[in-house]
């Protein structure tokens, strides 16, 4: 949505949105970029300024998919963190409206997390096993982070409602 940017920068984007426990490699970005290219969501200008780059910038087309895509609801499964996190990394392009309800779905996905870890530590506790217990002490982990994203999602709806 910003300035037309080549697949290093947006790797570095990526990386930076996802953190280190995913991987984005050129050999991923690259052939995606011609993908979007084919479907007209991208455009590519290369940039003879200094050493040779190709720079992909969004169409109509592209800008319009964006959206679309925002409006989709996250999908379980294994990429949910990710999706969520790379939602929140743009949603500055949205209307207020959609980012608070963006920041709602997150806090609901984690009050979910929240409750389920400590049912799951309740049932745990009352077992008494070795094996039960550094289960417990496993979902004590999942309980704290869900804790610390929802306090996260609550703060910064607070700070985006003061804003604008």
């Amino acid at each position: 949505m910003e300035d037309p940017a080549s697949g290093y920068d947006l790797r570095n984007a990526m990386q930076a949105s996802l953190g280190k426990k995913r991987k984005i490699s050129y050999g991923v970005i690259y052939p995606l970029l011609e993908k979007l290219k084919e479907q007209g969501f991208v455009t590519i200008e290369t940039n003879a300024q200094g050493r040779t780059k190709k720079l992909a910038s969004l169409t109509e087309a592209g800008k319009k998919r964006f959206y679309e895509l925002m409006q989709q609801d996250v999908p379980s499964g294994a990429h949910r963190d990710d999706i969520y996190k790379i939602k929140l990394d743009v949603m500055q392009h949205l209307p207020l409206e959609q980012q608070k309800e963006l920041l709602n779905q997150f806090m609901e996905e984690h009050q979910n997390a929240i409750e389920e870890a400590e049912s799951w530590i309740l049932k745990l506790s009352k077992e008494g096993s070795v094996d039960h217990w550094y289960a417990g002490k496993k979902l004590d982990l999942r309980l704290a982070e869900a804790q610390v994203a929802k306090i996260w999602a609550e703060k910064f709806l607070k700070e985006l409602e003061n804003r604008k």
